[in-house]
């Protein structure tokens, strides 16, 4: 029985091939149905009427549908193109060339077509190729840039990372200074150790005199032991200028030393207000410090984080304190002149491109709208490499096809070749070679007889080499096709019962080829041939005049009057 679960068109002015195919024959439309999917086939007016009722466009995730479900192909006029849809993917197919005719027509043109065909899909695939390396090196040298600026950003953060090290290291020192004391314990020591020898030198002395007032009555005992207290005396001031003297001596070095504490409270104030004066550079310092790194931040979390958010940037707090800065070991100086040769090349750069804006922002989002059309343009390679792919595995296929049609030309022939002979008592074998580009022959006279087999054509008779010559000519043209075919003289050089069953065989075989007309020249009797009316004709000349005449009577010379 017929299918009824045919669905209708998907939508108004739109046909399908069921609805256009009028079929009586239930078995007839249901393999149509199940072989051609003439229920899965649209038909339209124009490619623009067709996209309009029936392409479905996806804008966020840029892939077509077919409206209408079950609908895989959608033709339209004027010259039967389609397209349909796969993966998401649409592809259009041209119906630009020529339809190819099998009856009467020689396929080495179809080939010549086909071959064409391919060379086309070579030279337009190559083109595509080196648009595509133009495109990924174009890739190349922004991610190349891209690198470098992220570079000479890391080497700005560590610049300040360097700058603000040498700020705590000057505090330090700062700080180290303000503790610095002069310890003058063993001055103060020595000085009172002086004195107090000073003093017991004093009490002694007072207390020899009130010996000496006291022991005025012994005074003539005393005498006797004057000249030992004298010599006692003199060794006691001779100790006491010693004395003194290391007194003077501690005392001008406390007053050296009281200087030089001077001096050092004199350059420890100078060393406070240089420190007040660090510390206000240090705090500029600092603010600088604080503003770059800010930017430092915001510049690295939009070059790796915020182009893969999409649309508008938000910066947070949060955020911007993940972002770390880089360590490096390079100098300021190095950053400093990177950074002013960066900007000339920016400058230059901007001048040549004519470029007026210097906002980062506004040149982040340009560098975005390139990316996203390098992307679409990449995208868009993918589908024509896919699309190539598809007519490469087409050529591909259609070569397969084509070298099994030509084993199967070379089979027919081969047979027809041995039928032909068959007719006369022999047989053969026709090999073709297709790599070398040669055809080889087989022969064998008696087709009873093994021994009789040659491969050399030459080692045949006239006769034998014509037959066979003939009997190639109409195996070879059979598979042809060709339309029209004409022998001249081809008998020649055949016998009598040779010739006959050749004669016989060309005119059995054109009565067969309806469909080809064959042209048969020769000068040898053909009466044993009947003419048909409608397949085989007789043309025959007239024979040559043999009487003589002269040039006169012919008209070719006038007369000499005499």
């Amino acid at each position: 029985p017929r299918y009824r679960n045919i669905p209708p068109p998907p939508c108004d002015g739109v046909e399908t091939a069921v609805t256009v195919l009028s079929v009586s024959d239930d078995l007839v439309f249901n393999c149509l149905v199940d072989n051609s999917r003439i229920d899965q086939t649209a038909l339209c007016e124009s490619r623009e009427h067709s996209e309009e009722k029936l392409l479905i466009r996806n804008e966020n995730t840029r892939k077509d549908a077919v409206r209408g479900g079950k609908i895989t192909k959608v033709f339209f006029l004027p010259k039967g193109d389609f397209w349909q849809v796969k993966n998401g993917l649409r592809s259009l197919v041209s119906n630009e060339a020529k339809l190819k005719q099998i009856i009467g027509v020689d396929r080495t043109a179809a080939i010549r077509e086909a071959e064409h065909e391919a060379t086309a899909l070579k030279k337009e695939a190559d083109e595509l190729k080196k648009k595509l390396s133009d495109v990924q090196r174009e890739h190349k040298d922004m991610k190349r840039k891209w690198n470098e600026e992220s570079k000479s950003i890391r080497k700005i953060a560590s610049n300040l990372e360097t700058l603000q090290s040498t700020l705590e290291r000057l505090k330090e020192e700062a700080i180290s200074s303000e503790e610095v004391t002069i310890d003058t314990t063993d001055l103060e020591e020595d000085v009172k150790n002086a004195q107090d020898s000073l003093e017991v030198e004093k009490r002694k002395e007072y207390e020899l005199s009130e010996s000496i007032e006291g022991l005025k009555p012994e005074l003539i005992q005393a005498q006797r032991d004057h000249q030992e207290i004298l010599s006692r005396n003199e060794k006691v001031i001779e100790d006491m200028a010693s004395v003194e003297k290391e007194i003077e001596g501690n005392i001008k070095e406390a007053a050296k030393r009281q200087k030089n504490l001077e001096n050092k409270e004199a350059k420890l104030s100078k060393l406070e207000e240089g420190v007040d004066q660090q510390s206000e550079v240090l705090k500029e310092r600092n603010t600088k410090v604080e503003e770059s790194l800010y930017k430092a931040r915001v510049t690295t979390y939009k070059l790796n984080e915020a182009h893969d958010e999409g649309g508008s940037i938000e910066l947070s707090d949060e955020k911007l304190a993940a972002v770390k800065p880089v360590e490096t070991t390079d100098t300021p100086d190095t950053y400093k002149k990177k950074v002013q040769k960066m900007q000339k090349k920016i400058e230059q750069e901007r001048k040549k491109r004519e470029l007026t804006d210097s906002d980062p922002v506004v040149i982040f989002e340009k560098y975005q709208r390139a990316k996203n059309d390098i992307a679409s343009k990449l995208n868009a390679i993918k589908k024509v490499k896919a699309n190539v792919e598809v007519l490469i595995a087409d050529l591909r296929d259609r070569k397969n096809r084509w070298k099994i049609f030509r084993k199967h030309i070379g089979r027919l022939t081969n047979d027809t070749f041995d039928e032909i002979l068959n007719k006369k008592g022999s047989c053969g074998e026709i090999e073709f070679d297709h790599q070398t580009t040669r055809l080889n022959i087989v022969v064998q006279k008696d087709n009873t007889n093994d021994m009789s087999q040659t491969k050399d054509v030459k080692a045949l008779s006239g006769g034998e080499r014509s037959f066979t010559t003939l009997s190639l000519l109409l195996a070879l043209g059979e598979n042809l096709e060709t339309p029209f075919r004409v022998m001249d003289e081809f008998d020649v050089f055949l016998d009598p019962i040779s010739r006959k069953i050749a004669l016989d065989t060309m005119v059995e075989i054109a009565k067969q080829m309806e469909h080809r007309q064959f042209i048969f020249i020769t000068p040898q009797d053909v009466s044993s041939l009947t003419p048909d009316p409608k397949k085989l004709k007789i043309i025959k000349m007239k024979p040559p005049s043999r009487e003589q005449q002269t040039l006169e009577e012919v008209g070719l010379v006038s007369p000499v009057s005499k």
